[in-house]
């Protein structure tokens, strides 16, 4: 495996600085034959991965501005309001369709009741919970308010009204306090 040629005769004088059959020489000669090829394939790997260095650079320096683009489109105000607004509606929609399916509508009775102030006087605040009502308006006229409690206490579809009235200036603040009959 290690054997050497012999060395040619020749004409030279000078004996040879290494002797062919050592085994350090055998090696030394294994290495600048064969090591010369294995140093040159070394060399090439690294160039390749060298330059392949700066394709890879570009294409990530095209990655990362492409990125930069689209986070200032994303972070653009009216983006972000718009993002805002339509994350509302997902949420407006989500709790529409939960209602929908398991809350009793209450559309109706408030409309009922609310069409029922008279025109004369003024809602001010409303509130509706589980069948009890309370309403809060204004008044100039102590006839009007007499005429809507009576036609509140009248209506069989009512039951414990109660009406509360105190006087500012020449306004009357009226709170009714009722509960709606269930049938």
């Amino acid at each position: 495996m290690f054997k050497s040629k012999k060395q040619p005769q020749s004409i030279d004088f000078l004996q040879p600085v290494y002797s062919p059959t050592d085994a350090w020489s055998t090696a030394y000669t294994w290495l600048i034959n064969i090591g010369k090829y294995l140093l040159i394939g070394v060399e090439i790997i690294v160039l390749g991965v060298f330059f392949s260095r700066f394709i890879l650079d570009k294409q990530n320096n095209d990655l990362t501005d492409d990125l930069n683009a689209k986070v200032t489109l994303l972070s653009n105000d009216t983006w972000k309001k718009n993002s805002i607004t339509y994350g509302n509606y997902q949420t407006l929609l989500g709790d529409i369709k939960i209602t929908s399916k398991g809350q009793e509508v209450n559309s109706t009775p408030i409309s009922e009741l609310i069409s029922g102030v008279p025109t004369s006087l003024h809602l001010v605040s409303f509130s509706y919970a589980v069948g009890n009502v309370t309403l809060r308006f204004t008044a100039t006229n102590l006839s009007a308010v007499q005429d809507y409690e009576s036609a509140l206490k009248s209506n069989p579809a009512y039951s414990d009204v109660k009406f509360s009235i105190s006087k500012d200036n020449d306004t009357l603040n009226v709170s009714v306090n009722f509960s709606i009959v269930n049938s």
